[in-house]
């Protein structure tokens, strides 16, 4: 997921963070300290072992690993407007789960709301 914003050469990496119920609750991540200028991009992987985890706790319990990219100085302004999701109106399943996937991790990451926004043509 990216968020458009300039990368910056912070890169926060969190091996094993906790999300629940197959991952609807999702996992919370904060890296306001890390990266004071916003993120520009996260990305979410689900390695064997914690497909594993996944498999044993019969998807109560789905660990993670997330990794972001700061945002470069600069981004500030557009870290405090609200996130911004666009999808097109003839999108296909997987798309659409891509794209609410980002914006539930960056909802996250950002502990503010994001907007998927489907476009018509």
């Amino acid at each position: 997921m990216t968020t458009g914003k300039q990368p910056s050469n912070t890169v926060v990496e969190k091996g094993w963070t906790s999300s629940f119920i197959y991952g609807l609750v999702p996992a919370r991540v904060d890296v306001s300290s890390e990266c004071p200028n916003g993120i520009a991009s996260a990305e979410r992987t689900f390695s064997f072992p914690n497909m594993l985890v996944n498999t044993l706790t019969l998807g109560i319990y789905l660990p993670q690993s997330v990794t972001v990219t700061c945002a470069a100085e600069g981004s500030m302004s557009a870290a405090a407007t609200s996130m911004e999701f666009s999808l097109p109106a003839d999108a296909t399943q997987a798309e659409l789960q891509r794209v609410l996937d980002a914006a539930a991790l960056q909802s996250s990451i950002a502990q503010k709301p994001a907007q998927v926004r489907l476009i018509a043509e």
